[in-house]
């Protein structure tokens, strides 16, 4: 079972909200022209896809205070929770297994003993046909 963490209730919010104040006047072309390094600081390239964050109100200090963010509220251990099949989503006292969903290999997804995947795949068969 999940701990829950309201995340506005951490001191890693408070940092954050502080940082968000102090960032108010700040000037993202003085951060280029004072960095030039920033694109690569604040991209990421995987196969053929780029994430440019670098146009974004954030620094190196934004970035450390979020994954402190991400570390208070025990995200690791929800998303391993997520992966494992517990049952995370409260609302409906099931297991979220998003994964699952865009899962188009031939892996099995097993939730209780049983794999998912074929569930799914019949789903899918059908949107298909309504598509």
């Amino acid at each position: 079972m999940l701990p829950k963490i309201n995340p506005t209730s951490t001191p890693s919010w408070l940092a954050l909200q502080q940082h968000f104040a102090e960032m108010e006047n700040a000037h993202m072309a003085d951060w280029f022209e004072n960095d030039k390094t920033r694109f690569d600081k604040f991209s990421l390239f995987t196969d053929d896809i780029l994430f440019d964050y670098s146009k974004n109100i954030i620094t190196e200090k934004t970035m450390e205070l979020l994954l402190q963010l991400a570390e208070d509220c025990q995200l690791k251990t929800a998303i391993t929770a997520m992966f494992s099949g517990e049952k995370i989503n409260e609302t409906e006292d099931r297991a979220v297994l998003h994964t699952a969903l865009r899962n188009f290999s031939d892996n099995p997804v097993m939730l209780d003993g049983k794999n998912v995947m074929e569930d799914i795949k019949a789903v899918r068969s059908k949107w298909r046909i309504f598509a």
